[in-house]
């Protein structure tokens, strides 16, 4: 009977344990909810329409903004993949082919309306864009440029693609 009694009271002490651990986890997790909710101020993005020639490439950058003259730059050699500056480390392969039924843009013009951080250290940096070419469908409507690190902190475009 003794054993009973014993076993009973263990039992009592660990169920009730047992509910003081669910409601502190449910404090705790709401506590955490609450913490979390912080304004985070969004980067303005430029409001301008940037527009390229082939006859006349600047070869500065219009913004003070890595992220942004990389952008530029892409667009530039887009237009003219031996114009000073293109770098093949530095875009996607597919910039540099020379092919007489590419389609290759001469003008191009684009404004920047939406950047988005994504979970793999890459950023996207999404155009709404016009252009004189076809160019593989990637100088028409929304473009989105993928911009990844180098190691010396510099961003590069890693991809290019459209969205219908």
């Amino acid at each position: 009977m003794n054993k009973k009694w014993i076993v009973i009271l263990c039992m009592s002490i660990l169920l009730c344990f047992s509910f003081y651990l669910v409601t502190k986890t449910k404090n705790a997790d709401h506590t955490v909810v609450e913490a979390d909710v912080v304004e985070v101020e969004v980067p303005k993005l430029p409001e301008q329409i940037f527009s390229f020639s082939q006859q006349n490439l600047p070869t500065g950058c219009a913004l003070n903004d890595t992220m942004f003259c990389a952008v530029e730059m892409a667009v530039k050699c887009t237009i003219n993949p031996e114009f000073t500056g293109c770098a093949k480390a530095d875009l996607p392969k597919f910039v540099f082919m020379k092919d007489p039924g590419l389609d290759r843009p001469t003008e191009m013009n684009y404004k920047i309306i939406d950047k988005k951080s994504l979970n793999n250290d890459t950023v996207e940096i999404y155009t709404e864009s016009n252009c004189n070419g076809n160019w593989f469908g990637l100088c028409q409507g929304t473009i989105i440029y993928v911009m990844a690190r180098k190691p010396e902190n510099l961003w590069y475009v890693k991809d290019i693609y459209a969205i219908e």
